[in-house]
């Protein structure tokens, strides 16, 4: 459809309930939720700057964690289950905020180097990537690794990892 359309220079209106298709074929995406428009935008604006809860769990892959915002002279950091990440808030107040990590921007590394340390809970070996679920303060997060060279085990002690930047803070 997406080479018809740019082979034909035509303006194509595609109603799909499939995100991955929606991103691959779209240059403009308007999503809907309860018959109201959630959010509008490029592909990319709505995968990497949800603008809610909602759109950052609709749209691909989501660790969704709530907890509170803090800010002060060395930045934004967000806090639960009584650990702290710095994380850039993009004038966001202090107070409580949901945190909405991709899965592919989580890193699985030794315990010691973690900014949370966690059990891995599951392993799956899956060709280009490991998906691992790991227990940590925040809950359950979601890993893809690419780095199947260093396969964790279940049960085996690890820490999490992410740039400031991977993460995005939403309002609660």
């Amino acid at each position: 459809i997406r080479e018809l359309q740019q082979a034909l220079h035509l303006t194509v209106l595609y109603v799909t309930h499939d995100q991955e298709e929606a991103l691959a074929v779209s240059d403009h995406i308007i999503v809907m939720n309860g018959g109201r428009i959630a959010q509008q935008g490029t592909p990319g604006d709505l995968y990497e700057k949800p603008q809610s809860r909602f759109l950052a769990d609709f749209i691909g892959d989501a660790n969704l964690v709530d907890g509170e915002l803090t800010t002060g002279p060395q930045g934004a950091a967000f806090s639960a289950g009584g650990v702290a990440a710095p994380v850039h808030a993009d004038g966001m107040g202090a107070g409580p905020a949901t945190l909405a990590v991709r899965p592919h921007r989580l890193r699985v590394v030794d315990a010691a180097q973690g900014v949370l340390q966690g059990v891995c809970k599951r392993a799956a070996y899956l060709g280009s990537r490991i998906e691992y679920v790991v227990a940590t303060p925040w809950g359950e997060l979601l890993v893809f690794d690419t780095d199947a060279r260093r396969a964790r085990r279940r049960d085996d002690a690890v820490g999490i990892t992410f740039d400031r930047d991977a993460a995005i803070v939403l309002p609660r």
